[in-house]
């Protein structure tokens, strides 16, 4: 092995020095942004399985019946804005949506 190159051991129990909480704070660590999340309606898939996948995906939508939820879907025809929770919740769920085939839009909440 070469002297002049160096060998990172990963597997050693070494800490890494952490950073102070002013500066965790400045850079926006603590920030909690919510977000919105709409279901834009696909012609690929079924309604019905949309419905199905977004209440497997999202929970809370099961304290909706089946029958209020298809309620809501006949009012909104294109796209149906179903939660608001903090944006990395958000982003998780609507990118798992889009490996099942769904189309979830995220926005960020203003808060006044």
């Amino acid at each position: 092995m070469d002297k002049r190159s160096k060998v990172i051991d990963l597997d050693n129990d070494t800490p890494i020095s952490e950073a102070p909480y002013a500066d965790l704070h400045k850079v926006g660590f603590f920030d909690y942004k919510e977000a919105k999340l709409t279901i834009v309606w696909g012609e690929e898939i079924s309604r019905n399985k949309q419905i199905i996948i977004l209440r497997k995906l999202y929970p809370k939508l099961k304290e909706l019946s089946t029958a209020n939820i298809y309620e809501i879907v006949q009012k909104n025809k294109q796209e149906w804005q179903f939660a608001t929770t903090g944006w990395g919740n958000a982003v998780d769920l609507a990118n798992e949506a889009k490996i099942l085939g769904l189309n979830i839009i995220v926005e960020e909440l203003v808060l006044s």
